[in-house]
């Protein structure tokens, strides 16, 4: 992953313009961002925003779902079970991994279905555990399949055109690599150190010669969790409601953290210095009563196998945010934690400076497992019904 600084000296300028005329991001006027940016003497920048969004009230994007394909009866290709990874071809066709049935399932941009790609197995273009298809600059389709240690790659007709060893066998959801926009790619190897175990990431050029191998960022607090010991076994559950950190690559192959407490996306370089913050003013939401009984339900699985929790542990507000995702033009999607009913029926969106535009309201949950992906002014994503049942939704990005 390069270092990421000369990319920001760049965007500086740019930020500056752009806090000068007032501009939203959209074709509409808006009020003058509120809102700061700071360069410290680090070099580190700093985006704070205020709760208030840079779109007026009626001028803000909004979500239409423009297609919908799944089922929930029948035998047919559009009956999902478990999605991993969707992707969308330079024409409109939508790829979609089952998981449970281990192939790829591609669609016409109307929805109709068109072929299958690959099937449960160990052979060239058959998968054992596949977590990720994504397009490749090659303009051909690039299926992870780490059980297989092996990245398998396909045309767009759907035939098996070569395989690249991947080492390691790591099973991670959702899974942490894949290609930039410079057609560099990323793929988790295996590491030792003086902790223990983990991985990195390797970096390979565009020939897929490997560069260099990356650590990947650790969360700078250690959590606590509710843990059950028994001879050899070992079990651990998270508390309910605590704040943590996770981490993304962006599209340009930079690395961002998310503090999910706080309310705070940060740009890390290679070596784990901030290059960038961008961070929102939020009001925090109590953890109910409600909510504390639903946690207990949701962690019976645990404590029914001997495992003791401490219910104190659990905070008296919620996190700020779930998780974040890039689109294709460098926007940022964050999903806040919100009330039981609007939960992943929202998103905050940031554009790539880091101001915060405004919110975007969903007809459905959008869910994060996997994320959306973004192509030509559509979000595609997974959404889930009352009972669980997955759909792939394509849903048109109408801004004003």
């Amino acid at each position: 992953m390069p270092n990421c600084i000369p990319t920001i000296a760049v965007a500086f300028p740019l930020i500056a313009g752009l806090w000068a005329c007032g501009s939203s991001g959209a074709d509409t006027e808006a009020p003058t961002w509120a809102g700061s940016i700071d360069m410290l003497p680090s070099g580190q920048i700093v985006v704070t925003n205020p709760e208030q969004p840079m779109w007026p009230p009626s001028g803000g994007w909004r979500l239409v779902e423009d297609l919908r394909i799944g089922t929930v009866e029948g035998n047919g290709p559009d009956l999902f079970g478990r999605i991993w990874s969707l992707a969308v071809d330079a024409a409109g066709r939508i790829y979609v991994l089952e998981s449970q049935a281990q192939e790829i399932r591609v669609f016409a941009p109307d929805g109709s279905y068109i072929r299958t790609i690959g099937r449960k197995g160990q052979g060239p273009g058959e998968f054992a555990q596949a977590l990720q298809a994504q397009f490749g600059p090659d303009g051909n389709l690039w299926v992870v399949d780490p059980q297989n240690n092996r990245i398998s790659v396909f045309d767009t007709a759907g035939t098996y055109l070569t395989g690249h060893r991947m080492p390691g066998s790591f099973i991670i959801i959702p899974w942490p690599g894949g290609f930039d926009d410079r057609g560099e790619y990323y793929s988790p190897v295996p590491q030792r150190s003086e902790h223990g175990f983990g991985f990195g990431l390797a970096h390979f050029d565009s020939a897929f010669r490997i560069i260099d191998t990356l650590p990947v960022p650790t969360d700078p607090v250690e959590q606590e969790s509710f843990e059950l010991r028994n001879g050899n076994s070992f079990m651990m559950a998270s508390v309910p409601f605590t704040a943590g950190f996770r981490w993304h690559l962006s599209p340009q192959g930079a690395t961002w953290g998310v503090f999910t407490g706080d309310y705070r996306l940060v740009e890390l370089s290679h070596t784990g210095d901030t290059l960038r913050t961008i961070a929102r003013a939020f009001e925090p939401l109590p953890v109910t009563d409600a909510d504390r009984d639903q946690a207990r339900e949701d962690l019976k699985w645990f404590t029914q196998q001997g495992g003791k929790a401490d219910w104190s542990k659990i905070p008296s507000t919620k996190p700020a945010i779930e998780d974040m995702t890039f689109d294709d033009a460098g926007n940022f999607w964050v999903w806040p934690v919100t009330v039981a009913e609007a939960k992943d029926r929202v998103l905050d969106v940031f554009d790539s400076v880091g101001r915060y535009l405004g919110r975007v309201s969903a007809p459905l949950p959008i869910s994060r497992q996997p994320y959306p992906v973004f192509h030509n002014g559509m979000m595609y994503a997974v959404t889930l019904n009352d009972l669980e049942v997955p759909f792939v939704v394509r849903l048109r990005i109408e801004k004003p």
